[in-house]
């Protein structure tokens, strides 16, 4: 089968000047088409780098809006936290003053019943007994009692 198919190559097989045509031909449609696939290349690289700058520019942009509400999210929360650590401030001060005044008022009433208790006349004896009212003292209102004492003593 070989020999055979040798054969009826062989015999369907150009003259050698028109194969040498043929070649040369060839040779400058390679080039010319070689030229061609390089400029598609280049250009299909070219679109492929385009869309690949694409991408990576949508890529920078999500990061970076990603980044942005991020640093929004951390600003909102640090003004918050500002807010809430001058409130507390607030309300230790306004604690101290209430603490302070406080303070102020029980040291002045201490001051007060120390000054009642130097002048106080001091206690009886209770082995003493106390006198014995009189007569007219039993008879009469205790704020008569006192009235006529009053007067008394005015006298």
């Amino acid at each position: 089968m070989e020999g055979t198919s040798a054969a009826a190559n062989s015999s369907s097989l150009p003259p050698p000047s028109q194969r040498l045509s043929q070649i040369r031909r060839r040779k400058k449609r390679t080039r010319d088409e070689m030229f061609s696939e390089i400029m598609e290349s280049s250009r299909s690289d070219r679109a492929h780098v385009n869309e690949w700058k694409e991408t990576v520019s949508k890529y920078r942009k999500e990061v970076s809006e990603r980044e942005d509400r991020r640093d929004q999210r951390e600003e909102r929360r640090d003004q918050r936290e500002e807010r809430r650590d001058a409130r507390d401030e607030r309300w230790r001060q306004e604690d101290q003053r209430m603490k302070d005044a406080t303070l102020g008022l029980l040291r002045r009433l201490v001051e007060v019943q120390e000054r009642l208790l130097e002048n106080r006349l001091p206690l009886q004896p209770l082995f003493h007994p106390p006198p014995s009212p009189s007569v007219t003292d039993l008879q009469l209102p205790f704020f008569a009692l006192e009235n006529i004492r009053a007067f008394c003593l005015t006298c």
